[in-house]
């Protein structure tokens, strides 16, 4: 077999997902394995677009402290917001994320446009806050799913 051999490739796939199938502890049971995956794919998304935003926040700093020195109202409302983000830090991240059935846009758009020249908050930090949180707040569903089918007799 060639380095790089797809059929090779898609052999040893198939074989690493017949041995996790097959080694429980290694795949933390059947269910919770398939919970362990979906909240790791979903936190790993979350996380790449809140790097995405980011980066956006980044770039778009100037033209909001443009528009901020044009209209006064506008500059009450980012000085506010800058507070804000300053005050609450990664910690405020963290809990506004992790909160279930809650928007994941206004915390992330809060944090990233408003990062005061992307010093109030460090960018690596940031993911991780938002990665944790993506956890936390499957692990309040699992949990509410949990007591629920505990107390319903499901």
């Amino acid at each position: 077999m060639r380095r790089g051999d797809p059929v090779g490739i898609l052999d040893d796939i198939v074989s690493f997902i017949t041995a996790t199938y097959n080694s429980p502890p290694a795949y933390l049971g059947q269910q919770w394995g398939y919970l362990l995956a979906v909240v790791l794919a979903m936190a790993s998304g979350k996380t790449v677009g809140a790097w995405l935003v980011f980066y956006l926040g980044l770039r778009v700093e100037d033209d909001i402290r443009r528009w901020s020195q044009r209209y006064r109202s506008i500059g009450r409302l980012v000085a506010w917001c800058e507070r804000f983000v300053r005050k609450t830090n990664y910690v405020g991240v963290y809990v506004l994320l992790s909160i279930p059935l809650m928007s994941d846009t206004i915390p992330i758009y809060l944090y990233a446009l408003f990062n005061e020249e992307g010093k109030a908050l460090n960018r690596t930090a940031f993911l991780v806050a938002n990665f944790l949180a993506a956890w936390t707040r499957a692990g309040f569903v699992v949990f509410a799913f949990l007591v629920l089918n505990v107390f319903l007799g499901g």
